[in-house]
């Protein structure tokens, strides 16, 4: 189990190397007050025409982020797409959403039901029942590759720090194979040091 441990620390670590966070903060042209807009693309993704970047603090949408100032919504209902820019694979890893026009964490009843789905060449890899309220609730990540994250969360509602992890081990930088291949070493030596005692 020992021997283990080390090349499972580092697949484990080389997973989270192309994980993106898409908190919809650092959108070119984005970070201004009272602002919304469309981002066709952000941080390597795609978004559908239905999806739109927004200040969801000390603006008019006074309705709050889950982190920072700004948030995703869908704005005209229906469902929202979200594929990689390059059409590559990745993994759903989790994602927070709330009620469209409910104040910051108010909770309630949930009103809002929906799906939200993984779909991989056209083909449902997962799906999970969705129901929101005016508090954001998280949505842990899914097992398996897929090309199209779909938000079908039911009406209008409020999405923020999405995490997707890019299917990309050929591609990992030589400065992060030497930090992996560092970091294995150090787990072989404490391996070794507990195997001796």
């Amino acid at each position: 189990m020992t021997k283990l441990f080390p090349l499972l620390f580092l697949t484990l670590f080389a997973n989270q190397l192309s994980a993106t966070i898409l908190s919809f903060e650092d959108i070119p042209g984005g970070s201004v007050q009272n602002q919304y807009g469309h981002a066709q693309t952000y941080k390597g993704f795609n978004f559908s025409s239905t999806l739109d970047w927004l200040d969801l603090e000390g603006s008019s949408w006074n309705y709050g982020a889950k982190s920072g100032e700004f948030g995703m919504l869908n704005n005209r209902g229906g469902v929202g797409v979200i594929t990689e820019q390059n059409g590559a694979d990745f993994t759903f890893d989790g994602l927070w959403a709330k009620k469209w026009a409910t104040g910051k964490e108010s909770g309630g009843a949930d009103s809002s039901f929906g799906v939200l789905q993984g779909y991989n060449n056209g083909v449902l890899a997962w799906t999970v029942d969705t129901s929101l309220n005016g508090s954001y609730e998280y949505y842990s990540a899914q097992t398996g590759l897929i090309d199209e994250l779909r938000l079908g969360f039911g009406g209008i509602f409020l999405v923020d720090d999405i995490v997707l992890n890019e299917d990309v081990p050929a591609t990992v930088s030589e400065p992060a194979s030497l930090a992996i291949f560092g970091l294995g070493l150090v787990g072989l030596g404490f391996a070794r040091k507990r195997k001796v005692n």
